[in-house]
């Protein structure tokens, strides 16, 4: 390899000085796999509601989950006007969107760019491999529910890691390498981008370094055809019904319910399932049809806390009815990847039907007037708590 500059060898290397010459560093890496996990049963009892309802309570007012606004109004995410879907969003925008829509300025036609994101450091203290799936799945999901196009969305990836010269920590992050691998072959998008901040550790209280637990943010950019198609996560009209689609098994390994209140639960972390890919085809053909009313993931906290979240977004109640087999507290509080809660008009019930055919599409709900979320499980009244209340706690001062 000659460079040259004014007729002077300014460079004059060998091909084998360039791809041989370096010295390789050899690391050590020790995949800890984790144990086969037990199944954790909840019985219900006479206290259930109260436990359903302080439970709640508690997770919405969570840091991880709790209104972000006192940070998203210190930057100005309306620039120009372009912003179509903001990150608060509903009635009062005050509740969380999936995703941002933006229309770039000045542009003649009605496409528009999406922005999602996915993170769960409490999968990764238990499974990074299965925190990388999560998270991309979690990022997807999230442009899909807005209105992105599945078959058009990009993925970067920010890793933060401890120090890789642990060979414990080397594993952790090779196995998250490969879940991001296995996940972007999944789902069709490819990386074109992303970074990694290693070294994140302390000297803590003990006089012991201590790494950060293992982080992967997913970071989502997808395209919509019409930004007038958009659809937010708020509840929009009383009468209209709630489905859940998507592979729902909830599951207490890494869940926010396990960390309020403080169980250690020895079940493994959400997996995600080979037909979600599907799942999310069939939505953005739904939304296409103008059939998608409303659309929330489901995420930390699970079911209840997206339900709650709609309603806070709609100023509007929900009463669910379920006879799912999983007991009630795993049904409200289980964290599971892929899966959705969707707002739907009475009149298209069995156009959604067809649509999601063959794959899981369950009508658990319906939007009431009245201010309230109520829950009930196999004929037993689980949760009826007044929106008042669900929104202190989600409004809760980080």
């Amino acid at each position: 390899m000659v460079v040259k500059y004014n007729n002077k060898a300014g460079l004059d290397l060998s091909n084998e000085f360039l791809h041989e010459g370096i010295p390789q560093r050899q690391l050590k890496a020790i995949i800890e796999r984790p144990a086969k996990p037990a199944f954790i049963r909840f019985s219900v009892s006479p206290s259930a509601p109260e436990f359903a309802s302080q439970t709640l309570l508690k997770l919405l007012a969570h840091p991880n989950i709790a209104s972000k606004a006192a940070v998203i109004r210190i930057y100005d995410h309306e620039v120009q006007g372009g912003t179509v879907v903001k990150p608060l969003t509903g009635v009062e925008d005050d509740a969380p969107s999936d995703a941002t829509v933006l229309k770039p300025i000045r542009t003649k036609s009605a496409k528009g760019i999406v922005l999602s994101n996915g993170i769960n450091p409490e999968y990764g203290k238990q499974d990074a491999y299965r925190m990388a799936m999560a998270v991309i799945d979690e990022a997807v999901r999230n442009a899909v529910a807005v209105g992105a196009d599945p078959e058009r969305i990009a993925i970067l990836d920010n890793f933060c890691w401890g120090d890789p010269l642990r060979a414990e920590t080397l594993g952790s992050l090779t196995e998250a390498a490969r879940g991001c691998h296995e996940a972007a072959l999944l789902f069709r998008t490819p990386f074109i981008s992303g970074k990694d901040s290693l070294n994140n550790e302390y000297l803590g209280a003990d006089g012991q370094r201590h790494a950060i637990p293992p982080t992967l943010l997913i970071s989502a950019i997808g395209l919509i055809d019409d930004v007038h198609r958009a659809v937010t996560m708020d509840l929009k009209e009383a009468g209209n019904e709630v489905y859940l689609v998507g592979k729902f098994q909830p599951v207490f390994g890494g869940s926010h319910f396990s960390k309020i209140t403080s169980q250690a639960i020895n079940e493994s972390v959400p997996d995600v399932h080979e037909i979600t890919p599907k799942v999310y085809k069939a939505l953005h053909q739904a939304i296409l049809s103008n059939l998608i009313r409303s659309a929330h993931d489901l995420s930390e906290g699970g079911l209840a806390v997206a339900a709650a979240e709609m309603c806070i977004g709609g100023r509007l109640g929900m009463k669910i009815e379920s006879n799912m087999r999983d007991d009630a507290v795993r049904v409200l509080f289980g964290e599971s990847t892929g899966t959705l809660l969707v707002e739907v008009r009475k009149r298209d019930k069995e156009k959604i039907l067809s649509m999601f055919n063959g794959l899981p599409c369950e009508r658990i709900g319906i939007v009431v007037e009245n201010e309230n979320l109520s829950v009930s499980i196999h004929g037993f009244d689980i949760l009826n708590m007044s929106l008042s209340d669900l929104i202190t706690a989600w409004n809760t001062t980080l």
